[in-house]
């Protein structure tokens, strides 16, 4: 099977897990037989280009001359991450071909014709959530998985990959629920943020408030109706504007930082500081990044639980332990401020622990169990291995020779003949 075939085979098999639901974005490398298979399988499903893959080629494609000129490289990232709209960025990139000498580079023509498909400011209505590179998905799997593993054991580390991943993120869910960072400004915004999001969510929302209160100044302010639209300086000497709706609390800025991550920006905050809010607006706490985020299920068309360890537990109990584990970590939450709350769960968890203990205990399904389901057979009790035939170690006897070094041998045979043959 050619390699785009396989492409398109493969995310045929993932449309149909997905029950058809095709992915809004995907982030692959420059592999055109990746492209192809998503244009005929998910035609309506954005396409962008791991933006490291392709940076991490700038040094090799523009020379020497260029890749030790410090003024370039901050020219052209400025220009690739710090462009907002198209027209900023396409700008500035014809400004730094033309000042570099650069018009004959065939690899940056390359680049820029496929502008749209990698470069930030034509993804910003296009929430990311932060993903900018395809390879920390590989380089993580890659310590577990490889090429040559048969399917068993791939499916076995796999699953040993995913369980990593899963205790993880379980340590960090639980210091952000029972710990909290310290605060650096006397916002109340910020403080509301370290309460609804996660600890690392919360750290690049303390940034953008931190930048607000330090770097951030309004302009200009102009009202029409209920529609507030100020401008807003901040380090880097750009105005971005910010259009407030007075009665909705609607806003939305020029940077486009909360479209593309899912965090209010530095500019929206010091709006919403100045209007006198001391909570983030509800339409803009995504619930992805708040505490409780991990304590609700997501289930598929069929009803499954998409996320989980693999276990041999039937789907009703599946369901009825993740349900559970949900109810008992959202009533721990409420209850953790309040004493006499947290005593009446503290009974309520112990009475239920001794009511089960009386109804007996039952045996539970060992992992072995659980890959001898897999496999479709049981592994054997007793192995018997029988030991390999001694083998000759390195100098122990005599290797087979190739073809070549026998005539070679042959050839000095006969030269030594005829270098001993007496002199008459």
């Amino acid at each position: 099977m050619k390699k785009k075939e396989s492409y398109i085979w493969l995310f045929k098999t993932f449309l149909k897990a997905m029950s058809g639901v095709a992915p809004k974005l995907i982030m692959t490398d420059e592999d055109q037989s990746m492209r192809i298979g998503i244009e005929q399988v998910f035609p309506n499903t954005k396409h962008r280009l791991c933006m490291w893959h392709i940076l991490m080629k700038l040094s090799e494609k523009v020379g020497t001359t260029m890749k030790n000129n410090p003024d370039f490289h901050e020219r052209f990232m400025s220009c690739v991450w710090g462009s907002e709209t198209p027209s900023e960025f396409e700008s500035q990139w014809c400004s730094i071909i033309s000042d570099f000498g650069l018009a004959d580079n065939t690899w940056l023509q390359e680049k820029y014709e496929s502008r749209n498909s990698w470069i930030p400011a034509y993804f910003m209505e296009t929430h990311l959530g932060g993903i900018l590179r395809s390879e920390s998905e590989n380089a993580f799997f890659r310590h577990f998985a490889n090429r040559n593993l048969a399917l068993i054991e791939f499916w076995v580390r796999f699953e040993t990959a995913l369980e990593e991943q899963r205790q993880e993120e379980l340590q960090e869910d639980n210091a952000s629920l029972h710990t909290l960072p310290m605060l650096e400004t006397c916002w109340s915004i910020e403080s509301h943020g370290r309460d609804v999001y996660t600890h690392e969510v919360f750290a690049e929302f303390q940034r953008q408030v931190v930048a607000a209160r330090d770097y951030c100044h309004v302009k200009s302010i102009v009202q029409v109706g209920e529609v507030r639209t100020i401008g807003i300086s901040s380090k880097s000497g750009k105005v971005r504007v910010v259009s407030f709706n007075t009665s909705t609390k609607a806003a939305h800025c020029s940077c486009s930082m909360f479209e593309s991550l899912g965090i209010i920006c530095r500019h929206i905050i010091v709006v919403l500081k100045n209007e006198g809010c001391n909570e983030i607006p509800s339409q803009y706490v995504l619930h992805r990044w708040t505490k409780m985020a991990a304590r609700q299920l997501s289930y598929d068309a069929n009803g499954h639980e998409l996320e989980g360890p693999s276990t041999c537990l039937s789907p009703t109990i599946k369901k009825l332990y993740s349900e559970t584990c949900s109810k008992f970590s959202l009533a721990l939450h409420a209850a953790k401020h309040c004493e006499e709350k947290m005593r009446y769960f503290h009974k309520v968890v112990g009475d239920a622990f001794t009511q089960l203990e009386q109804m007996g205990a039952i045996s539970e399904q060992s992992k072995v169990q659980e890959f001898e389901s897999f496999v479709g057979t049981s592994f054997p009790s007793v192995i018997s291995i029988h030991p390999p035939d001694v083998a000759n170690t390195k100098g122990s006897g005599k290797r087979l020779k190739r073809g070549s070094e026998q005539t070679v041998n042959q050839k000095k045979k006969r030269a030594n003949s005829i270098q001993k043959v007496p002199d008459k």
